[in-house]
């Protein structure tokens, strides 16, 4: 499964103002929430492996084409990657690794609302978020997220489909959420995608930056 992705990171709670926007005549659904188990790999060999519910998830970074501006004062770095899912045998290895090296693995606990946009065809409109099967589409994220303790939150879209078409289709999508953006505070200073934001946890010796 291609992507094109980009996210923003921040210290403490979400804002009200940034959940209200966000929420405001859309189609948002409050997903359970859940706890994703990251093995940590350096930033620059471009790998995110986390076991979640029960799956393993291998995703691959297959281009970085880099900073996009997407309103006025409102900027990301946008990655592509591809996404492929272990099977049973995979899980139960990398299972017994976390058991047996917790060291190498960061627990991320996520608390997400999400929106989804059908991106079929020359389709653009909002659908209900979890609830329709898309080939090609558009989700947009807003999280509180928990590492040892710390609150954190995160927004991002992650876009999904024809590669010839994912980092497009996020363009326009990043471009239709932002007309409206109550603040500039989606800044490229912010933007780094998990692999870089847990990476900086380990370099730092200490919690994520946020930055």
């Amino acid at each position: 499964m291609p992507t094109a992705e980009v996210r923003w990171f921040f210290e403490g709670s979400i804002p009200a103002a940034i959940a209200q926007w966000f929420c405001r005549g859309g189609l948002p659904d409050k997903a359970a929430p859940r706890e994703d188990h990251y093995l940590l790999f350096p930033a620059p060999l471009g790998l995110n492996v986390k076991l979640r519910e029960g799956r393993l998830e291998v995703k691959s970074l297959v281009g970085a084409p880099g900073l996009r501006t997407f309103a006025t004062d409102i900027a990301g770095n946008v990655e592509l990657w591809e996404k492929q899912i272990g099977g049973d045998a995979a899980v139960a290895e990398f299972e017994k690794l976390r058991a047996s090296a917790p060291h190498l693995w960061i627990t991320v606990g996520k608390e997400r609302t999400l929106r989804t946009f059908s991106l079929e065809g020359d389709s653009r409109h909002e659908v209900a978020a979890g609830r329709v099967f898309l080939a090609n589409g558009c989700n947009v994220e807003l999280t509180k997220v928990t590492v040892e303790g710390a609150a954190y939150w995160s927004f991002g879209f992650e876009a999904f489909g024809e590669p010839s078409r994912v980092e497009a289709h996020m363009q326009k999508i990043a471009e239709r959420i932002f007309a409206d953006s109550p603040t500039a505070t989606f800044v490229a200073d912010n933007s780094f995608s998990y692999p870089e934001w847990l990476d900086r946890t380990r370099r730092s010796g200490s919690e994520p930056d946020g930055r």
